[in-house]
């Protein structure tokens, strides 16, 4: 359902003055939809005209003015929620009437297809001469049950061998010394159908 926004606090000072002066405009404007504003409209224009002031004094950045002008936004943000929580319950969800008040609705929840993204970043690194191992890693993703690596041998017709990791990093070992290897890897969360990196190539040492 949808509801007034509340993402005013982080609005610098001319845009909340600015917020303000919108909804006591468009509240005015749509009276015959509210009636009775809890705080009224003057009480708002009261803490909009002094936050405005207050801004304007602490301009020249003095301690007290400053510390006052933030006690000024703070009234005056009350005021626009508590605004907000009268517009809620005089909506009922209904977005026309939350834009006439002069705030945004807030959006719909995505829908989660419980598909996987695709793997970001997969970076592959031999760990040294000798080692036959190579270090794989991807960005992590915080849905992800579990990741899948997977390397072949690049040469014509070679199958893919995948291995599962809890993390995003795995060390691949075993591998044949101076042969080049292709890499891939996905993310494994609801769904286990991959969907793969970019194909990334290193030798093993």
């Amino acid at each position: 359902m949808k509801k007034p926004t509340m993402n005013f606090r982080n609005l610098d000072v001319a845009q909340l003055l600015q917020f303000a002066e919108e909804i006591h405009d468009k509240m005015t404007l749509n009276s015959d939809l509210f009636t009775t504003p809890a705080p009224d409209l003057a009480t708002l224009a009261a803490a909009t005209t002094a936050y405005r002031v207050a801004a304007t004094e602490a301009a020249f950045n003095d301690r007290r003015a400053i510390s006052f002008r933030n006690d000024k936004r703070r009234e005056l943000e009350t005021v626009i929620g508590d605004l907000a929580k009268y517009v809620d319950i005089t909506a009922r969800g209904n977005q026309t009437i939350i834009l006439s008040a002069g705030f945004l609705p807030t959006k719909d929840p995505s829908p989660d297809s419980g598909a996987n993204p695709k793997a970001e970043r997969l970076a592959v690194q031999p760990l040294g001469l000798g080692t036959l191992t190579v270090a794989a890693k991807v960005v992590p993703w915080e849905k992800a049950r579990y990741y899948q690596f997977e390397y072949r041998k690049k040469e014509a017709g070679a199958e893919w061998n995948a291995v599962l990791s809890p993390t995003a990093t795995l060390d691949i070992e075993n591998l044949e010394a101076f042969q080049e290897y292709e890499f891939r890897a996905s993310y494994l969360g609801k769904s286990t159908t991959p969907v793969y990196s970019d194909v990334v190539s290193t030798f093993a040492l």
